[in-house]
């Protein structure tokens, strides 16, 4: 904490805990980038909106703009809010985030054999997506606290500890495939905090030793997916049938695709949640080839972008957060499209920008929101 507040004391006199001017410092490249992929996101989902049965035109677009909006807003009031006073202020919303998981193992609402939404009022939301992004800050907290004390095994060890409460409570939920988004954040963000190389090594060699120990834990469903991957044709209309018809949408898109809102597999219901995890295999399928491939590089320059910011951040915890963000929604990217094009089993991880959904889509705005609060602030350093 003492850290953290004689870092703020280091900004220019004129800057303080919030500043409205900071909207104006914005990353041009950053903010096209996001904003193109809005776009294309909101295209998709009034593609995926063509056969529901909704007194609102293009039903998952319209409600999706409104999610976009209030996630817009709360990426403007992270701009504006200086980044390491949220930093100072993540072990309390660490401690909010486990509150409510276990406030959602007790008293939440069930959906598709998941426990996993608490309402407040008119709105459903998931907190483990909230967990994400506030690990992200929890754990940039940690290591700026530590410095150089992270290459210590203790303090290394203590950093799975962290991050092993709300794992553990995500995966009660049953929610293997959030969970599994906080396992790569904390390699990535302890590699660059810049910990002992040798104590990463043996921790992975720990973990795939353990592999048929995690393997018994697993439910009866979530064991069918992996087997379903490996062997789809031997269940081909239960278990393997979202493999399967995901490969053939894909496919059918060819080199240009089938046209906007033309897509046959997705609007004739062969794949399921094409509004949501298979999202992609809705853009493949109208937009070909070329279409998946732009929205792919889209993304990689998305991505890189950020690691662009981190790397030039003189600050840690601005770095630390940047490296986060972009692990997470970089995950999310790679394994979304895995899943769609047959190389990982099945599960539910959602593509930043493009899926449908309300709590995944403050995370990911959250996600740039921060990203943008890191850029605006670099030059603020003394060097």
């Amino acid at each position: 904490m003492p850290y953290l507040l004689r870092d703020l004391a280091l900004t220019h006199s004129n800057i303080g805990v919030f500043d409205r001017q900071n909207v104006r410092r914005l990353d041009p490249v950053l903010s096209l980038l996001v904003l193109s992929l809005i776009v294309v996101g909101l295209a998709v989902l009034t593609s995926a909106s063509r056969n529901v049965s909704s007194s609102i035109p293009y039903y998952y677009a319209a409600k999706q703009v409104v999610w976009f909006l209030v996630g817009a807003g709360c990426a403007v009031l992270l701009v504006c809010v200086d980044y390491r006073f949220l930093v100072s202020l993540a072990p309390g919303m660490y401690a909010l985030v486990v509150g409510l998981l276990i406030v959602v193992l007790l008293w939440g609402i069930e959906v598709k054999g998941g426990q996993r939404w608490l309402t407040l009022g008119l709105v459903r939301f998931q907190p483990s997506e909230l967990g994400k992004i506030v690990l992200v800050y929890t754990l940039a907290w940690y290591f700026s606290v530590l410095q150089e004390r992270i290459r210590r095994l203790p303090y290394f060890l203590l950093t799975f500890v962290i991050v092993g409460i709300p794992m553990l409570l995500i995966l009660k939920q049953p929610n293997l495939g959030t969970a599994a988004s906080l396992i790569p954040v904390v390699f990535v963000m302890l590699y660059a905090a810049g910990c002992k190389r040798w104590h990463l090594a043996v921790v992975i060699l720990l973990g795939l030793v353990a592999a048929p120990l995690a393997w018994s834990q697993l439910k009866d469903y979530q064991k069918d997916r992996i087997r379903s991957f490996l062997n789809a044709e031997a269940d081909p209309q239960d278990t393997g049938w979202h493999t399967i018809q995901t490969k053939i949408t894909v496919g059918s898109g060819g080199m240009w695709g089938k046209g906007f809102r033309e897509g046959t597999q997705t609007h004739l219901s062969y794949l399921p949640e094409h509004h949501t995890d298979f999202i992609f295999a809705l853009l493949a399928e109208e937009e070909g080839f070329v279409g998946a491939v732009a929205i792919l590089g889209l993304f990689a320059v998305f991505l890189l972008r950020g690691l662009m910011l981190a790397r030039d951040c003189p600050d840690l915890s601005g770095s630390m957060l940047a490296v986060g963000v972009v692990t997470i929604l970089g995950f999310h990217v790679f394994v979304n499209v895995g899943i769609t094009i047959g190389l990982l089993p099945v599960t539910g991880l959602p593509l930043p920008f493009l899926s449908y959904g309300g709590s995944f889509c403050l995370t990911t705005m959250v996600g740039v929101g921060t990203l943008l609060s890191v850029q605006v602030r670099k030059g603020f350093f003394r060097t």
